[in-house]
C-alpha cells in the first residue's frame, strides 16, 4: 500500500477550506489531512465537525516562537493555504517555516483566476507572496480556478434564486455581455486540487483548473433555462466600473487615514470591479490567457477525470432551495 501523502490546510473551516478538505478527503489518492487553526479555534465546532470526519487538528500561535510552528510542521509534505484575501501577509511566516521544516510543497492562497500584474490588486498582493515563496526557494504550486459560480446567482421574477443572490456583488452585464470567462462550482475546488497536488508535474508550475467558459449573457440564459423565467438584465460600462473602482479606492484611502468609516460596500464593489475589468472586458480569465501567461491547463494533464458540477446543475440546486451563492 502507498504511503499516504500529508496535508496540513490553513483556514480548512473556510469557504475554500472546507471543499479543499473534503476533496482530499474523498480523492483516491491517500491523504492524511491536518486542519492548522487558531490556538482559542481547536475546540470550535467546526475544527470538531473535521476531526469527526478524521481531520488532525493543530493549534498554531503565528505570535509564538517560530521553531514551534516548524515543529508543527515537521513530516507535512503539502501545506494549503485557504486564508482570505485580507490576511494574505500571514502566510510569510507560514513559508518561511514551511521552508525550514523541509515542506515539499506549497499552495498559496489563489482560488480566483488568472490575471496579470496591476489589474487586480488582490491579486498583485498575491503575486508578491510568490515572490516570498521563490526567494526562499520553497517548492510551490499555484492553482487558479476561475470565478466561483457562487459569485453570479441572477435574480428572477418568481424570487426563487432571491436566497442564492450575493447582496454585495454588482450584478449588472459587463459591456455587450459576450466576453467569455472560466468558471468553475466552489464545492469542486477540492477535487481539482487534491488531483493537481497529487502530480508531480505540477510542481513549480501554475495550473488552471475550471468547469465552464461562458459570458455573462451565457450565464443568464442558463438560469433562464434552469427557471423558465427571464432573469432581468442591467448593464454598466467600463468606464463606468472605472469610475467605481476611482471612487471607492479615494474613499477606502480615507478610511485606512482615519478621515472615515471603512465600508463593506466600497470594498465589494472596488475588488469586484477590478475583478470584472479582468474577466469581462480584458480576458484575463480564461484558458487562452493562462496559456500565454504559461499555465498548465487542467483539462489537457487530466482529460479523464470527472467534470465537476454544470451551472446549470448549480442553479437549478439554487432554484430548489439547496444551494447558496
Amino acid at each position: 500500500m502507498a504511503t499516504p501523502i500529508t496535508v496540513g490546510v490553513i483556514g480548512a473551516t473556510g469557504n475554500t477550506g472546507r471543499t479543499v478538505v473534503e476533496g482530499l478527503l474523498s480523492s483516491t489518492t491517500k491523504f492524511t489531512v491536518t486542519s492548522f487553526t487558531r490556538e482559542v479555534s481547536v475546540n470550535s465546532p467546526a475544527n470538531q465537525r473535521l476531526k469527526s470526519k478524521g481531520v488532525r487538528i493543530v493549534g498554531y500561535d503565528l505570535n509564538g516562537p517560530k521553531e514551534k510552528l516548524v515543529d508543527q510542521l515537521a513530516g507535512i509534505d503539502i501545506l494549503i493555504s485557504c486564508i482570505t484575501w485580507e490576511h494574505l501577509d500571514l502566510q510569510v511566516p507560514w513559508i518561511e517555516a514551511a521552508k525550514e521544516a523541509g515542506v515539499k510543497r506549497f499552495v498559496p492562497s489563489e482560488w480566483v483566476g488568472p490575471a496579470p500584474k496591476g489589474v487586480i490588486d488582490i491579486k498583485d498582493k498575491k503575486l508578491e507572496i510568490l515572490g516570498v515563496i521563490q526567494r526562499a526557494g520553497l517548492p510551490y504550486t499555484i492553482i487558479d480556478v476561475g470565478c466561483w459560480y457562487q459569485v453570479f446567482v441572477p435574480k428572477v421574477p418568481s424570487g426563487k434564486s432571491d436566497h442564492g443572490h450575493m447582496i454585495y456583488i454588482d450584478h449588472r452585464i459587463v459591456e455587450d455581455g459576450n466576453q467569455k470567462f472560466a468558471l468553475t462550482d466552489m464545492a469542486d475546488i477540492g477535487k481539482y486540487v487534491a488531483q493537481i497536488v497529487s502530480d508531480p508535474r505540477t510542481l513549480n508550475r501554475h495550473v488552471f483548473a475550471y468547469t465552464e467558459v461562458l459570458s455573462m449573457n451565457e450565464i443568464w440564459d442558463v438560469m433562464a433555462r434552469a427557471s423558465g423565467e427571464d432573469p432581468p438584465k442591467d448593464y454598466v460600462s467600463g468606464a463606468e466600473l472605472n469610475e467605481i473602482i476611482d471612487v471607492c479606492r479615494k474613499r477606502l484611502q480615507e478610511s485606512e487615514s482615519g478621515m472615515r468609516a471603512r465600508d463593506i460596500m466600497d470594498v465589494a464593489n472596488f475588488n469586484m470591479g477590478q475583478y470584472r475589468i479582468s474577466w469581462c472586458i480584458r480576458g484575463d480569465n480564461t484558458p487562452e490567457y493562462a496559456d500565454y501567461l504559461g499555465y498548465l491547463d487542467f483539462w489537457k494533464m487530466f482529460p479523464d477525470f470527472p467534470k465537476g458540477r454544470s451551472l446549470m446543475e448549480f442553479y437549478q440546486e439554487v432554484l430548489r432551495g439547496n444551494a447558496s451563492g
